[in-house]
């Protein structure tokens, strides 16, 4: 059985269609110390992985929105995103900024399951105009404390501190129930 704790067993070394990091050409370009450092989940964990994400509450809203139901403590917003030299130092000055440690293994997941990535935050540094550039982006590690998402109109919302309670989404799953006892017919649109 798949865990966060094992997840690791279950990843290829290359991607065989395109990834983040390109097709599997640009991915063989890449420095034998990088490419190390760089896991693609098989199919049984990219399923784990995103219905994970689903489930853990990082993301409470639309893509345009991630954390609207104020489940992180700060969010910081980085919007002076170009595809130039400049443009991609303080992308990498930015990220770097956020405090994770380098060594710390991360979750890459794009938003439509193509190969996502376990990797640690160095290699997001470094690969972050390659990574930031497609479709919308979650990064996440275990601690589930913090999230980065990048949104494909070119800003990224950093999320730290959570401090999601459920105690709101138990009202609402209480009330949906106690709607479908009187109404059997009721089918609210979470279900």
């Amino acid at each position: 059985m798949i865990d966060l704790s094992n997840i690791k067993d279950f990843t290829t070394e290359k991607p065989s269609g395109w990834s983040l990091l390109g097709d599997e050409k640009e991915f063989d370009k890449l420095p034998e110390p990088h490419k190390q450092q760089i896991y693609f989940l098989d199919d049984m964990a990219t399923k784990f992985i995103y219905e994970f994400l689903g489930n853990a509450h990082i993301l409470t809203g639309e893509p345009y929105d991630p954390f609207a139901k104020k489940n992180f403590k700060t969010v910081e917003r980085f919007s002076y995103f170009t595809n130039t030299q400049e443009g991609t130092h303080d992308l990498k000055k930015w990220l770097y900024q956020r405090g994770i440690p380098f060594r710390a293994l991360v979750y890459v997941l794009p938003m439509y399951d193509n190969f996502p990535i376990l990797t640690n935050w160095k290699m997001v540094i470094k690969y972050a105009a390659d990574f930031f550039i497609h479709d919308d982006i979650t990064v996440f590690d275990n601690t589930l404390n913090w999230c980065l998402y990048y949104h494909h109109d070119n800003y990224l919302l950093f999320g730290k501190n959570n401090i999601y309670d459920s105690a709101e989404d138990e009202k609402m799953m209480k009330d949906a129930l106690e709607r479908r006892k009187k109404f059997p017919g009721y089918k609210p649109p979470y279900y």
